[in-house]
């Protein structure tokens, strides 16, 4: 056909509007499919794009920060939410955090370097008995009647329960040497005569008193329940500065300059919370944030039957007065509950409390947490506590820390999520000691002890001679005891009994001065993170740090990648829907081909081109894709907008980090509706191809064959 360009394409548009019009069937069935596609793509790609950005906003504004930097030549990648090696990772060192926070905070777009250091630590409080003698050893101090007689009981009655312990391990045990000793110290406290200085007013005898108990009895009774606790030692007042989803829950910010511990209340409500406490929450939150049922879950129903069970470790912890008042209290609200055999009256109704099940778990838990928990400890540690750290140094031997807690912590918007638990906070002298390095202080005073016990280094060669009776006397000097007298070592067991915290106060230059494992870089608003890490890199290279400069999605280890996973199998289902998609195209615009012979005919017999009938085809699938794409991405953008408002709820604690809260608001921008139109677009094109082509090679005899 004749003409110019611009006369041909108005002809070529004309034929295919009117085309469209005639064949409503083919054109429905195509143009719904484009509809879907295209809606299926803004929706998904937006879902993905806000979840991503909600990742990034978790994992930035809580620990990473935009970039991190570590060693170059560690053995293992960073993961700061956890890796594969259970605290046991290897991320190098960086021995001198001061000269890195220098070279890099003087970038430009840079707003903070944080330093850090992780590491895994034994934490105790000791035993029941342990923190009932701290407690009881307070009271006497204080001169408080009315705590120290219910402390007194207290006591006596974990006595009650050693001692029985005690007598089962010795029926059972060939060499009872060490427990008839035990048995008998136990059995010299049970005694009325050895309580009788408490109900007098010589202090002296009182001290003696909880002495035999700290350092004789105590021991008896095992170090208690251990915690392993992973700790983040870093500069805590920028931490606090920087990161804007931090907050003190409980307490108050470890003083500037000052040694502490901060414990994330996460952490503490999912690993460190009583028991029972954790069960009742457990099946709670199910119930109200998952609509699950006990009846319908056996998980759910072996956790009520385990609370259930759990009423003695709660009766165990009351003192006389909360056992006499919750008793009351208990008859009132189960006045038909009668004790079994051999139970106390206590203890059938507390049993009775904790049997929960879909019509009573939220009475019951309300209960529990109104009259029960304010009478027992809920947590192994308080605000303002002394908890003791232990954990094995670079060197590999074991080093303990008294730390006092200062208060709890989480992340705003992120208290449901157990990774948001992933850390607890320490001061950076604190992660250095529990981390082997010894400060110039610590030197001195080391090389001084030495002197003072006239400790000497000894060659290979002399060391038989000087362990075995040779003429070097330092053995004799170290073992004479003429260092610690028997005064001295009763002071030290009583402050570990009650553990005198390492308050030695530093300066901001000490902090900076030392070693880290790694640092967080804080960007500006609007600086581009790759970028950024681009030119943090070449700037420490230049500087001669051996370093390595991460993003926040690398920094955070399986975590980061999680979206990308998502995204992979989200790909994927698209890619699958747009195969199929591609096939119903393809055949319906082939049957439609097939039925214009005659039209496709006339126009070559008319003079239409090859590649004019190729036009003509490919544009009424072009403007059948604008068309159904623009009623798609605005279909998906309606939808997005209406869940954007509404907000997708974080049905588990995963989703809440995901999410960056405990709802998704997602939004759509112009780059998913573009996709969306290009993608729908191409596959149409791809799938119309091969009808075009068929339409090409019919020829102008085929107009008259059906005529």
């Amino acid at each position: 056909m004749a003409g110019s360009p611009v006369a041909q394409a108005r002809v070529l548009a004309q034929m295919a509007l009117r085309s469209l019009a005639s064949h409503k069937v083919k054109s429905l069935i195509v143009g719904s499919i484009m509809v879907f596609g295209t809606a299926l793509v803004v929706v998904g790609t937006s879902l993905l794009d806000s979840v991503e950005a909600g990742m990034e906003r978790s994992i930035v504004k809580s620990l990473s920060g935009h970039l991190q930097l570590y060693d170059a030549e560690a053995k293992d990648d960073l993961a700061l939410f956890g890796g594969t090696g259970m605290g046991g990772d290897d991320y190098g060192e960086v021995p001198d955090f001061g000269e890195v926070q220098r070279v890099v905070q003087a970038l430009d777009g840079v707003e903070a370097v944080v330093p850090m250091g992780l590491g895994l630590a034994n934490m105790s409080r000791g035993s029941e008995l342990d923190r009932a003698l701290d407690a009881l050893r307070r009271a006497v101090e204080d001169g408080d009647a009315a705590a120290r007689v219910a402390l007194i009981h207290r006591v006596q009655r974990l006595l009650e329960l050693m001692h029985a312990d005690l007598a089962n391990s010795r029926a059972i045990t060939a060499d009872t040497t060490e427990l008839d000793a035990n048995l008998a110290h136990v059995e010299r406290a049970q005694q009325d005569a050895f309580w009788a200085p408490f109900a007098g007013d010589d202090l002296a005898a009182k001290r003696a008193a909880l002495d035999f108990l700290d350092t004789k009895v105590a021991p008896a009774g095992g170090d208690g329940v251990q915690y392993y606790l992973r700790y983040l030692g870093t500069d805590l007042p920028l931490f606090a500065r920087v990161f804007d989803r931090f907050r003190i829950v409980e307490g108050q910010p470890v003083p500037e300059g000052r040694r502490g511990l901060l414990m994330n209340k996460r952490f503490a409500d999912s690993q460190l919370k009583l028991k029972v406490a954790r069960l009742l929450d457990e099946l709670h939150d199910a119930a109200t944030l998952n609509d699950a049922r006990i009846a319908d879950d056996p998980a759910l129903a072996a956790k009520a039957r385990q609370a259930r069970s759990l009423y003695g470790s709660l009766t165990l912890m009351l003192s006389p007065e909360d056992a006499a008042a919750l008793t009351e209290t208990l008859r009132a609200a189960f006045p038909d509950v009668q004790p079994t055999e051999g139970q106390s009256d206590l203890d059938a109704l507390m049993q009775a409390a904790l049997t929960v099940d879909d019509d009573t778990l939220k009475a019951r838990y309300a209960f529990f947490y109104e009259q029960i928990a304010p009478r027992v400890e809920l947590y192994p540690f308080r605000v303002g506590d002394v908890l003791t750290l232990r954990a094995f140094t670079k060197r590999g031997y074991m080093k303990s820390v008294n730390v006092k807690v200062y208060g709890t912590f989480e992340f705003a918007g992120l208290e449901r999520s157990e990774l948001s638990g992933a850390a607890n906070l320490v001061d950076l002298m604190t992660f250095r000691d529990l981390y082997g390095q010894m400060t110039e202080a610590q030197q001195a005073e080391l090389k001084a002890i030495q002197a003072e016990v006239g400790l000497e280094r000894v060659d290979r060669a002399d060391a038989e001679a000087a362990f075995f009776g040779g003429a070097d006397d330092s053995v004799e000097k170290v073992a004479d005891g003429s260092v610690f007298g028997d005064f001295e070592v009763a002071r030290i067991e009583r402050e570990a009994g009650t553990r005198v915290a390492d308050d030695r106060p530093f300066t901001r230059e000490q902090m900076l001065d030392g070693v880290v494992l790694n640092a967080a870089v804080i960007l500006a608003d609007g600086v581009a993170v790759d970028e950024a890490k681009a030119r943090v890199q070449a700037a420490v290279d230049a500087a001669g740090l051996k370093l390595k400069v991460v993003d926040w999605r690398a920094a955070s280890g399986v975590i980061g990648q999680f979206v990308l996973v998502i995204r992979g199998v989200l790909l994927l289902a698209i890619g699958i829907i747009f195969i199929v998609a591609l096939v119903i195209i393809n055949n319906s615009m082939l049957m439609a081909t097939l039925e214009r012979v005659r039209e496709i005919g006339t126009l070559r017999a008319i003079g239409a081109q090859r590649r004019f009938v190729m036009a003509m085809v490919m544009l009424e699938t072009l403007v059948l894709g604008l068309l159904s794409g623009g009623v798609g991405a605005g279909l998906g953008a309606a939808l997005v907008g209406w869940m954007g408002d509404v907000g997708i709820p974080a049905k588990n604690d995963i989703l809440v980090f995901l999410f960056s809260g405990p709802r998704l608001h997602p939004t759509v921008g112009a780059g998913n509706l573009l996709v969306a139109l290009v993608v729908i677009l191409v596959v149409s094109l791809i799938s119309t191809w091969y009808p075009a082509r068929i339409a090409t090679r019919v020829q102008p005899v085929e107009a008259m064959r059906e005529a």
